[in-house]
């Protein structure tokens, strides 16, 4: 007979150690047989009954889910104490497509499956980046099960830090509609969504069922301008000043009347840059006398505006007691809007003598150093340098240089769709004895980054420039302004297409009883057909946008994924069951190149007493490299995302003569890079290992104690911008230069990187780009323990109380790159940021009838700030730590027959994130991909169940 597949309260302990992140209470009696149903379990292609088995699995109910206010999956899954490896939204500011991940372990986003039912979502289209959380339809799903163990002997490639496996509603039966709204208490990031699920059909009386969800959600963007904390490049507390040497006002290098020449002067640097208009603001640490900077963090987002749609359907018919059919859709379709700072006309900038803004003088600001020969407006001649006591007006004669930013045209804005299609249809049941589930399935995604308001191309704005039709002084008046916006760029930048074609199909049963119990077995296969196509529109071929990336070609290839994979469960002993589970996998690209493996997988279970479980785990995995790291081309015209300095021309801030910044900014500003895929990488290994304990000494408390230890080889990595800059001797391999004398307007790439000198040090040569391959180096490393404490009780009238307390502890973790001695980040700021030592949740509730509610603390731990060694200085110390993350979140809800209210404060005290140096991202001020810079918000959302 057929058995439905559940997660019996049972398993929510054996298998979790309990509903962790304080998202719920756990289950009673833990280890009772309160249901003998054979379930299948993430991790496992096994039925067992519940309490046979353990692995280690967070568990998160739909009741858990509501409770947190969290409208989308990257919200949930930023609960999780051991997710903090993966991308979010807000690193689309300043970079497109960027996908919402998760990155369990402090590892990055791609060791981290996520499935939808037990399968693979296509992975997000630009970049090839994993699959984008804002792909799940929240609103559809039954619970989460994150395995926190690697799982590449089961599901393959991807498994190799854990398994999040999203489950939809099953057997759904009713009709119900929601209505979500939040609001932060200083504005910005307002979320409204709305939702309707209905379901019909009972499988287990009627033999069928049909589920249609649907949801809109809308949120505001969050503006920098809008916190106290980020709205700024310049933080003098911190020590650190972003500001860019490019801006709407440029930086001059100009000749005077008298013959003096300068370099490097600002028109509004004598009022101490005061231009609220261009975000002027002093530059550099300490403080230019005569340049200033574009405080560009007025202009940026913190988080862009997000709309995202979704529709789900699943039907299931029952053909008779032993099989059933299925099918499932999926459609989500997501904008997201994101304004960075205005673009950087990173060409040198020439103003003619004939342009009608050219100003008739530019006052020099007093403090500024005369060189000695220096003539003065009355024609005396300084016999020694000279500091300029008051500040003094000079004619400007023949053309004006500098280095300029459209800022009269605001921040540059991009605008990335994609859509997700998801498609199973398959079979399960049972045949002579055998468990089988077979499926066919289709998933693509895709998109398209259109360019928004801000954006310029080259080709229609260096004419303008040139013939001084552009006020690049001061102020736009209606002509310049007409010609300024007649250089915009619209339409479409590239698209992109990921696709997965596939089948899969597995059986199990119990062969045969040995003496202590049934062996388990279970074999299945699967193949895929996967194909990546990005596209570049012309202008982003030929790289003519304004500030943007170079030349991007298209990348297009595809591959082959054959799987086939066994596995066992062995009752040994009395009590002791071990599990064994190996995959074989092969990839043939079709670029040339294949390759194999094979990833084994050992478990044991162990009940000494029936109130204790242990348990434990040691297996082999592997990660195959994306399309994308294998054919991404070589583009050279990226820049770093934090600000450096060039080694040779400009070390430690200070340039090395007058020519340093004449062709191009070289001094504490964003520096160009390049980076290529490689055709010819090999897929990471990995060797994890886990052992703990379950125990629940009585039924009102439970808990389990997890250590688990990662390492990964020949990982594959675009080299971090910290690595050459910090230590620009041991990479000087990695710096290209350029003779002047051979490009006097700026080195451009010709496609085959003419011109560009590898390893080069001389001194009067500027760099064209900073070298940062993907390749095979080193590995990755993570150890540490999970906790789970729970605790409930119920007070006869009075009501239900319960406590949860979920957390991460690391005792390691860090990298290596080959031929250099590990690094540890634990608790310190290197390549790839921190890895907080101590990460968690606790979460009490109390329910009283038609009443619940929820207090819930966070807490991530300090760690040692980001240092750039050529700012070290009295404002800038070698070592500064960075506080500790704490929040507190409250909810409260009540049921009135049909309708449901839940409304709650998240950040109730109103913490803004610790103050952080950290400047890699756009952001400035704090760590963005660690907190969250909402601030208190307030939610409601009220459900209304019509049947």
């Amino acid at each position: 007979m057929l058995k439905e597949k559940i997660l019996s309260r049972s398993v929510r302990m054996i298998f979790s150690g309990g509903v962790a992140l304080g998202l719920g209470l756990m289950a009673n009696q833990v280890f009772a047989a309160e249901d003998i149903q054979r379930v299948e379990i993430t991790g496992s292609s096994i039925k067992r009954i519940a309490q046979e088995g353990a692995l280690p699995i967070t568990v998160m109910k739909r009741e858990d889910i509501e409770r947190t206010g969290a409208t989308n999956a990257a919200d949930l899954v930023a609960l999780i104490p051991s997710n903090f490896g993966g991308g979010s939204v807000t690193q689309n500011v300043g970079a497109t497509g960027g996908a919402s991940t998760i990155g369990l372990r402090g590892l990055a986003d791609k060791y981290t499956l996520v499935l939808v039912n037990g399968r693979r979502l296509a992975n997000y289209a630009f970049g090839n980046q994993p699959v984008d959380l804002n792909s799940i339809p929240l609103d559809a799903v039954d619970r989460v099960e994150v395995l926190r163990d690697g799982a590449s002997a089961v599901y393959g490639a991807d498994a190799v830090a854990g398994v999040v496996n999203f489950i939809l509603k099953r057997n759904y039966k009713g009709l119900e509609a929601s209505i979500y709204g939040s609001q932060t208490k200083d504005g910005g990031g307002a979320d409204r969504n709305y939702s309707a699920i209905g379901g019909f059909g009972d499988m287990g009386e009627q033999g069928y069922n049909v589920m249609l969800s649907v949801k809109h959600e809308d949120q505001d963007a969050l503006k920098a301008k809008d916190r106290s904390f980020a709205n700024t490049a310049v933080r003098p507390d911190l020590g650190i000043n972003k500001a860019s040497p490019r801006d709407g006002v440029p930086n001059l290098n100009f000749t005077d009347s008298k013959g003096n020449s300068y370099t490097g002067v600002n028109p509004y640097r004598y009022n101490g840059c005061n231009n609220p208009e261009f975000a002027l603001t002093l530059f550099g640490s300490p403080a230019s006398a005569t340049q200033c900077g574009t405080d560009y963090v007025k202009f940026i987002d913190l988080i862009p505006k997000q709309i995202h749609d979704n529709v789900v359907a699943r039907g299931t018919f029952k053909i008779n007691d032993d099989h059933e059919v299925y099918a499932e859709g999926m459609y989500t379709k997501d904008e997201i809007t994101s304004t960075a700072s205005p673009a950087p006309y990173t060409k040198s900038m020439t103003y003619p003598t004939t342009g009608r803004f050219y100003p008739a003088s530019i006052t020099l600001p007093a403090g500024m150093t005369l060189p000695a020969g220096y003539i003065m407006p009355d024609g005396t001649v300084l016999a020694a340098p000279t500091v300029l006591a008051a500040n003094m007006a000079v004619t400007p004669v023949g053309k004006l240089k500098g280095n300029w930013r459209t800022v009269a045209g605001g921040g540059r804005t991009d605008i990335t769709n994609q859509a997700n299609a998801h498609l199973v249809i398959g079979a399960k049941g049972n045949v002579a004895g055998w468990d089988y589930d077979t499926a066919v399935n289709y998933t693509k995604n895709t998109g398209t980054i259109y360019y928004g308001p801000g954006k310029f191309s080259y080709a229609k704005l260096t004419p303008l420039v040139a013939a001084g039709a552009i006020n690049v002084f001061g102020s736009q008046d209606a002509t310049s302004l007409a010609a300024l916006n007649s250089a915009l760029l619209s339409g479409p930048e590239n698209t992109a297409t990921s696709t997965i074609k596939g089948w899969d199909g597995k059986v199990s049963k119990e062969i045969m009883q040995l003496p202590y119990g049934g062996l388990g077995v279970a074999f299945g296969a699967s193949y895929m057909q996967e194909s990546l196509d990005q596209f570049s529109y012309p202008i982003q071929a030929s790289g003519d946008e304004v500030g943007g990336a170079g030349p991007i070609l298209g990348v297009v290839g595809s591959r082959k994924v054959l799987g086939l994979f066994t596995e066992a469960n062995i009752p040994v002993y009395k009590d002791l069951d071990l599990s064994a589970a190996a995959r074989y996998d092969n990839y043939k690209n079709d670029f040339g190149t294949e390759f194999s493996h094979v990833s084994p997988k050992l478990s044991f279970t162990y009940k000494p007493v029936n109130s204790v479980l242990l348990r434990g785990s040691a297996a082999k995995g592997f990660r195959a490299p994306s399309l994308y790291d294998n054919l991404y081309p070589f583009v050279s015209g990226n820049n770093t995302a934090g600000n450096f300095s060039d080694p040779i021309r400009c070390p430690g801030g200070k340039p090395i003569n007058a020519t340093v910044g004449l062709i191009q900014d070289e001094c504490n500003v964003q520096q160009p890079t390049a980076t290529s895929g490689n055709v010819d990488l090999k897929p990471e290994t990995s060797k994890q290992m886990s052992l703990g304990i379950v125990w629940q000494p009585n039924s009102s408390f439970s808990g389990s104690l997890d250590y688990f230890d990662i390492k990964i080889d020949k990982a594959i990595n675009k080299m971090s911008e910290q690595t050459p800059f910090n230590d620009p001797v041991t990479y000087a391999g990695n710096f290209y230069r350029y003779d002047p004398a051979l490009y006097p307007g700026g080195w451009s790439d010709d496609g085959k990187q003419t011109g560009a000198i590898k390893g080069s040090t001389n001194p009067n040569f500027p760099l064209a780009y900073v070298l940062l391959p993907k390749f095979n180096a080193g590995h990755f490393f993570a150890a540490g323990f999970d906790l789970n404490l729970n605790y409930k009780l119920k007070v006869e009238g009075v009501g239900n109380f319960g406590a949860n307390f979920d957390a991460t502890y690391y005792t390691k973790h860090g990298y290596q790159y080959d031929g250099s001695p590990e690094v540890s980040d634990l608790s310190i700021y290197k390549d790839f940021g921190p890895t907080p030592r101590f990460r968690s949740m606790l979460t009490g509730t109390f329910t009283r009838g038609a009443w619940n509610s929820s207090l819930t603390y966070n807490y991530s731990g300090t760690y040692h700030d980001y240092f750039d060694p050529t700012q070290a200085g009295p404002n800038y110390p070698t070592d500064r730590m960075v506080a500790a993350y704490k929040t507190w979140d409250g909810t409260l809800g009540y049921r009135f027959k049909s309708l449901e209210l839940l409304a709650g404060i998240k950040n109730i005290l109103n913490t803004d994130p610790p103050a952080s140096r950290v400047t890699v991202n756009f952001q400035t001020g704090y760590d963005s991909t660690l907190t969250n810079a909402l601030g208190r918000t307030f939610f409601l959302k009220a459900k209304y169940k019509f049947l």
